[in-house]
């Protein structure tokens, strides 16, 4: 028995001692395999994370220049049907862009932008802006082109307005 008690104190004297010789660490092979690991992980999070980026970016533009024009041809519309149709008239600027005269109403492109009476700006980032009357439909068709600055390509928005007067 006192063979016992002995062993079970030499196996606790040892077990209390932290024997520094016999600890493994991580070797520096380790440890750069580890870091290049981390570095192509995060490269492939920050690469998602730009791409997403972009796309909410080029999707707000689009978005947003979508409901400038619906908003533009819908005030455009309401002041042609408040007319009748020999009150239009089309003219062209020195410029070469179309200027809508509906009564005391005009609407002219002048550079990137569509403008009201000269002053109120409707839309911006318009590359064209078109309006055909047609005396024999008596209706009027008008062509809005978006430039492709941030969408890969232009956009067209159009409408065509009747007359029953």
């Amino acid at each position: 028995m006192h063979k016992w008690k002995r062993g079970c104190r030499f196996v606790q004297q040892n077990s209390s001692k932290i024997n520094l010789r016999n600890e493994s660490g991580m070797t520096l092979v380790e440890l750069l395999a580890s870091i290049a690991l981390l570095s192509v992980v995060l490269s492939l999070v920050g690469a998602v994370h730009l791409f997403g980026q972009k796309q909410y970016l080029t999707q707000s533009y689009s978005a947003r220049q979508s409901n400038d024009f619906a908003y533009t041809l819908s005030v455009i519309s309401r002041e042609v049907r408040k007319a009748p149709f020999d009150d239009i008239t089309v003219s062209e600027s020195e410029s070469g862009d179309a200027i809508l005269t509906v009564g005391a109403e005009a609407f002219s492109q002048k550079g990137a932008q569509l403008v009201k009476n000269n002053d109120q700006v409707l839309a911006e980032d318009v590359e064209d802006f078109v309006v055909i009357p047609d005396a024999e439909t008596k209706s009027v068709k008008i062509v809005l082109k978006s430039l492709s600055e941030m969408n890969s390509q232009p956009k067209e928005y159009k409408t065509t307005i009747y007359f029953r007067r």
